[in-house]
């Protein structure tokens, strides 16, 4: 701003002094004359500085510190304080200050001051001192109309000048304030997006993990007959593998969420899509010895995002088993009519109660507990709803506290 302010001042001072050349040749001031293009040279040489050799700093002290000394001298010459120097002296200090650093003011202001008092002093106690320049009150007249109005376009420049970079700024300021802001929502929304994602891997992936770890410590304990081994050698190595497959896809998922990624829709058979999955819960529920039924009313073809259904079905499996007492029984149940599929996962476990009902599927992250004490964060259900949304579908639940639960999650297929 200073350098902008300062170049456009050099330039109108310059025309200025021209100006005050041609008038000061109609009166005959010849001293002024001289003056006169010693400035216009001057402020070549700023310009020069400025502008070709991007010599700021030198360019504002050599225009500083000339400007009151010739100021001076114009005084003289210029009938004193019956001329028009002293609106000069404003608007060189306006000038000044305004291309000036914080440092300058306080100098500037006593220089400005110090060589107004002089002058004027001389003015009024030494008027003799002051050659008689004006030979008429029409040339006082004109000059003082030619100055002021100088000086007047100069301070009303230099202000709309500076309202003009204020606006720029504040414009500038507000368009970063703007961006700041969009950046930490995205931030934020990322922060979320990675905390539910890793809500999501430990709640999805624990659950197996243990049973597998059950497994194994059965086989430790050495207590199994040979054949019942070679039985949990295989299911170990079904659920090892199913269990990879999962973490992979949940993973790879997980990245897609994170970098905000198009959306990964597949065509496929549910049947298909869910197996593995439910394969692994079997073992689990088996552990707990409770039944995994899974019927297939029918087996619909959907145009989804696999991972999004697989995430929720995931989820509202490990609940069913984690809430059913040992013994009890697990029934998921696969249907679809018209463009609408539907799955249903029923318990008979401990059920749910009506106050718990209303804001179940709200974000509450505390522990809860299984009929065997299985830890879990709260957040599950919570993922299930937003998810189910992500789908255009829902999920209902229907429950009586002591008999048991069903949710049923439907959407739509998919398909054109």
């Amino acid at each position: 701003m200073e350098k902008q302010i300062f170049n456009a001042t050099l330039v109108i001072v310059f025309f200025f002094m021209i100006a005050m050349a041609f008038f000061n040749l109609i009166i005959g001031n010849f001293v002024l004359i001289g003056l006169t293009l010693f400035v216009i040279a001057g402020l070549l040489v700023c310009f020069n500085l400025l502008r070709k050799k991007n010599k700021y700093k030198l360019a504002y002290y050599i225009f500083g510190l000339s400007i009151y000394p010739i100021l001076a001298i114009s005084f003289f010459y210029n009938d004193g304080i019956q001329g028009p120097i002293f609106y000069i002296f404003l608007l060189s200090h306006l000038v000044i200050l305004s291309v000036s650093t914080h440092g300058g003011y306080v100098f500037w202001t006593l220089v400005n001051g110090t060589f107004f008092f002089i002058l004027y002093y001389i003015g009024v106690f030494h008027e003799v001192w002051i050659p008689k320049m004006y030979n008429s009150k029409d040339i006082i007249f004109v000059d003082h109309t030619l100055t002021y109005a100088a000086c007047l376009a100069g301070i009303t420049f230099l202000v709309l000048t500076l309202k003009k970079f204020y606006r720029v700024q504040k414009n500038k300021v507000k368009e970063k304030t703007n961006e700041l802001m969009q950046l930490n929502r995205s931030l934020s929304k990322t922060s979320a997006q990675k905390d539910k994602i890793i809500t999501i891997i430990s709640h999805d992936l624990k659950n197996p993990l243990q049973s597998i770890m059950q497994t194994m410590e059965l086989m430790k304990n050495g207590d199994l007959p040979p054949e019942e081994v070679a039985f949990l050698h295989e299911e170990l190595s079904k659920i090892t593998s199913r269990t990879y497959n999962m973490m992979e896809n949940i993973l790879d998922w997980s990245s897609f969420e994170l970098k905000n990624k198009t959306v990964r829709v597949k065509e496929i058979k549910l049947k298909a899509l869910i197996e593995d999955t439910t394969e692994i819960f079997k073992v689990m529920a088996k552990q707990k010895q409770i039944a995994l039924l899974l019927e297939y009313k029918k087996n619909p073809l959907v145009k989804i995002e696999t991972d999004r259904l697989l995430l929720i079905y995931r989820n509202l499996v490990q609940n069913a088993i984690k809430f059913t007492p040992i013994g009890g029984k697990v029934k998921v149940e696969i249907n679809a009519k018209g463009k609408s599929v539907s799955i249903s996962i029923q318990d008979d476990g401990v059920g749910i109660s009506e106050e718990r009902q209303k804001k179940i599927f709200d974000q509450d992250i505390k522990s809860t507990y299984g009929t065997e004490q299985e830890k879990g964060t709260g957040m599950g259900l919570h993922l299930c709803f937003q998810n189910a949304h992500r789908l255009g579908g829902k999920i209902d639940v229907k429950s009586v506290e002591g008999n048991g639960s069903v949710f049923i999650l439907t959407f739509p297929d998919g398909l054109a």
